[in-house]
């Protein structure tokens, strides 16, 4: 019987994932948590094979949270989840020593068998990238990388050659693709997921 500890800040994903765990038998999920720091307490008092830990996660997020189990518990296994997989990202869960990253819509076979796996030492799970470590196309990460630079959207389509209208569909496409309401936040969380770099 494989030990379990899920964490994730959204209910429904964590109870999701452990009602999953339960109809496929083998698996004891131990704990749930909200959010990285409850996970820590919970891996430091209950020792799970495995913890399965969403990346972004209010307190600690899944790499933070990650560098503490390393510590605290070095046999707990981390196998992180992620709503947007991003090269970058998985680059950093293997340099931190997590035992896979997978993204949240993974199929259930293949989330169990990444756990399993992870549980006995096995080879990292990981996501097959398309060759674009991002969502956004090349033009939108040309639009997105002005707007970070604070250009207005008449010298965005004037550096870039297109027309206004074409540089505020491709806003739209972006700000859709990320989650965000403007282009601001949208700003935000391209850094926040490691699309934007510092």
């Amino acid at each position: 019987m494989t030990s379990v500890v899920i964490a994730d800040d959204h209910p429904m994903v964590r109870e999701g994932l452990e009602a999953m765990l339960a109809s496929e038998g083998g698996f004891d999920v131990v704990a749930l948590a909200a959010n990285g720091e409850e996970a820590v307490a919970k891996v430091s008092e209950l020792k799970p094979d495995v913890l399965l830990s969403d990346v972004r996660m209010p307190k600690l997020d899944g790499f933070a949270a990650l560098e503490h189990v390393k510590r605290i518990s070095p046999s707990t296994q981390v196998l992180l989840l992620a709503g947007m997989p991003l090269k970058g990202e998985e680059a950093r869960a293997r340099e931190g020593g997590a035992a896979g990253y997978l993204p949240k819509d993974v199929d259930q076979d293949r989330l169990c068998a990444a756990i399993r796996a992870a549980a006995t030492g096995g080879e990292f799970a990981s996501v097959e990238f398309q060759s674009a470590p991002s969502p956004l196309t090349g033009r939108e990460m040309d639009v997105l990388v002005l707007v970070a630079q604070g250009r207005q959207r008449d010298q965005i389509a004037a550096e870039l050659g297109i027309g206004a209208e074409s540089v505020k569909t491709h806003l739209k496409g972006i700000m859709n693709k990320l989650g965000c309401p403007n282009s601001t936040s949208a700003v935000g969380k391209a850094y926040e997921l490691g699309i934007l770099r510092a």
